[in-house]
């Protein structure tokens, strides 16, 4: 048996056009809402009267001040914080905060800048005379250790980060990374 062919358009014009069943959807769709409507307010509408005068009897009896409930809730929210272990003096914080804010390290710390480490003291002296030209207070330390004796070159003391970094400014110009130090004050 040897087929027919049959051509596409044929065969979706013997169905209904997709813009037919659209149009047809948005009417019944339409229709449905206008009826849901017209339902919901006239149910509404039968007892509109009654419930205007019942809503409109609390309203003259309320208090035309406004009600704010925050203040009740605040108060059942609140928590309890417990006094600080240790009782100070406000006297005394007073004075040790304007003491940490001066300093802006905590007062019993300085800040020590490390620009280089030799093992040679002539190097380390050379550094030294270098960077006190530069206007910074500069002074070199010998440590010893398993490796032998190493010759820092210190710079510092400072009480305050600013002047630190001031301090690092100025090493970073003659090309020198420093390591910082903390040490207890004497």
């Amino acid at each position: 048996m040897s087929r027919r062919k049959t051509n596409r358009r044929n065969q979706h014009s013997a169905g209904k056009p997709a813009w037919g069943w659209f149009a047809l959807g948005n009417i019944v769709g339409g229709f449905a809402v206008f009826l849901l409507f017209q339902y919901g307010i006239a149910g509404a509408g039968k007892g509109v009267g009654d419930n205007q005068l019942q809503a409109a009897e609390p309203a003259a009896e309320a208090p035309s001040q406004p009600r704010f409930d925050f203040y009740t809730l605040l108060k059942e929210n609140e928590v309890s914080v417990p006094p600080p272990k240790v009782a100070r003096s406000a006297r005394h914080q007073g004075e040790q905060g304007s003491a940490h804010r001066e300093t802006g390290a905590s007062p019993q710390q300085v800040y020590i800048l490390q620009a280089a480490s030799f093992r040679e003291a002539a190097e380390a002296e050379r550094l030294r005379a270098r960077l006190t030209l530069a206007n910074l207070d500069v002074k070199v330390e010998s440590a010893s250790d398993s490796r032998g004796t190493w010759h820092r070159v210190l710079v510092g003391p400072f009480s305050n980060r600013s002047r630190m970094a001031k301090a690092r400014q100025v090493l970073a110009e003659h090309s020198l990374m420093p390591l910082v130090l903390k040490r207890p004050a004497h």
